[in-house]
């Protein structure tokens, strides 16, 4: 029996980064895969896992929809390679951030009894989340809190002391209790919460949520040119770009463009610049840029709130930021 954890949790709470950190504490004789499942048809997650560089970890994307209804077929595809190939000590599953998890649970249960043993699963959430009331009516975020097991507030250290004690007072509440609560920062966990076993059956509120989702569309094969990046699910409310290994970007530009423009709730990307590479996140609660070990190409993800906004201008800026040789 494989132990294995979800990690679920709105937009931009710090999944990837609670995930990295986590990978950072492996035993170093063990390995873990992680199987991550993203909104978009650019796999960037992956290659930000990939780009902390950690021995004896194997990942594997399901792009392109949520496992929970539109990617659900290529669900045991995945785990199917995951678990015959890495014959994994430990299998960690982050979820898209859009995504319901009643399903990919039962799915687990049913479908790999006898070989997945499901822990705790971890839900994520962030300050902004507990003090937005609508955040409250969202049925799948709400559906993330109630079928964790062990709920954090990450980024408590943007926090005010009002917003913790509201985290707080919200989070004791619920029921069924959760096995644990905490609050962190920089996606830090305490690797021993992933040994923690459910004690209590969690139903979904709202399982129907992703209930009239059609099946997604095949993603492009085509290949990108130099200076000819190759677009992903244009439109609301999410469009990606995958650039040439070639291309390499002037990392001023870039990040001007990135962090300075308006009406972008969701950004993460990896490019190639001045001979490294870099992972760039936006989100509500801030912005972070840093170096990775990733190589293969350059890659972003943008979500926006605009329903006008002009994913083909910004798509030429994109392009202008690149280096010419």
């Amino acid at each position: 029996m494989i132990p294995a954890n979800l990690f679920t949790g709105f937009l931009g709470v710090g999944k990837t980064t609670a995930v990295v950190d986590l990978l950072r504490t492996k035993p170093e004789r063990e390995r873990w895969a992680v199987l991550v499942n993203e909104y978009g048809e650019v796999g960037i997650d992956g290659a930000l896992i990939e780009g902390a560089g950690t021995r004896g970890v194997s990942v594997r994307e399901i792009a392109g929809g949520c496992v929970c209804c539109a990617a659900a077929p290529e669900l045991p595809v995945a785990l199917h390679f995951l678990l015959t190939e890495t014959k994994p000590d430990r299998l960690l599953i982050e979820t898209t951030g859009l995504g319901h998890p009643a399903r990919l649970i039962d799915t687990i249960r049913r479908n790999y009894a006898g070989r997945i043993e499901l822990r705790a699963t971890i839900g994520l959430v962030a300050p902004g989340d507990v003090v937005c009331p609508g955040m409250f009516d969202n049925p799948i975020f709400m559906d993330q809190v109630h079928l964790a097991d062990v709920l954090v507030l990450n980024k408590a250290d943007t926090a005010t002391p009002d917003m913790l004690q509201a985290y707080s007072t919200w989070a004791d509440g619920l029921f069924p209790p959760k096995l644990l609560i905490a609050a962190t920062s920089q996606g830090r966990l305490d690797p021993a919460w992933l040994d923690l076993m459910p004690t209590h059956e969690r139903f979904a509120l709202h399982p129907e949520a992703h209930g009239d989702v059609a099946p997604k569309d095949e993603p492009l094969l085509q290949l990108p040119s130099r200076g000819q990046p190759v677009r992903y699910a244009s439109g609301q409310p999410a469009c990606g770009w995958v650039f040439s290994p070639a291309d390499e970007f002037d990392e001023g530009k870039l990040t001007a463009l990135l962090l300075g423009t308006a009406d972008i709730i969701r950004l993460k990307g990896v490019f190639k610049v001045d001979g490294e590479c870099i992972a760039v996140q936006r989100t509500r609660d801030g912005s972070t840029v840093r170096t990775i070990a990733y190589r293969r190409d350059s890659r972003i993800e943008v979500f926006a709130t605009a329903a006008a906004f002009d994913w083909n201008a910004f798509e030429q800026q994109l392009v202008a930021c690149l280096v010419v040789i």
